[in-house]
């Protein structure tokens, strides 16, 4: 007959090689879930993210001032990315000015995730292109953004929405 020691003994090593395998089991399968990001970092970016944005509608900067006018511009909505690069939003703007928001919905949608969790979207909504510039943090659960709306010039200072948002995926 085994001592009480001895079962105790075995019952532990038995428990400690079982919890060993589990844990090298959800190592592996979080190490590949890193190689997927890294063969295509687009990947990172799958499902869709709520998000509240503000900023400036038809901001303009004046040099002599350094003070940026226009319309408070406040936007909230839902961006689904499709882990390929392609993406939609669907999103309610409020504008001071308006009496109403305004939904809308994108003509196009495409964006692209570098290595380092930076990345660009490009997107057409109502009627107007945007480039959006975003970080992804908090394991891509949430990606920061901010983004120049209504044109398609860098050095153009005027006439653009100017938003900084955050996206928290659902």
């Amino acid at each position: 007959m085994k001592s009480a020691k001895k079962v105790f003994a075995s019952k532990l090593m038995l428990s400690l090689l079982l919890g060993a395998q589990i844990l090298s089991v959800g190592v592996s399968h979080a190490e590949g879930r890193h190689e997927d990001a890294n063969r295509d970092p687009n990947r990172r970016l799958n499902g869709t993210y709520g998000f509240a944005a503000t900023g400036y509608f038809g901001a303009n900067y004046d040099t002599t001032t350094k003070q940026t006018t226009g319309a408070v511009a406040e936007r909230v909505g839902v961006y689904s990315f499709d882990g390929k690069g392609n993406c939609t939003i669907h999103s309610l703007a409020n504008k001071a000015g308006l009496a109403a928001g305004v939904l809308q919905d994108t003509e196009d949608c495409t964006y692209q995730v570098s290595a380092d969790g930076t990345g660009q979207l490009d997107a057409t909504l109502g009627g107007k292109t945007f480039l959006t510039y975003f970080v992804l943090v908090n394991n891509d659960k949430e990606f920061m953004f901010t983004r120049r709306e209504g044109t398609s010039n860098p050095a153009d200072q005027g006439g653009a929405s100017l938003i900084f948002a955050i996206a928290k995926k659902q």
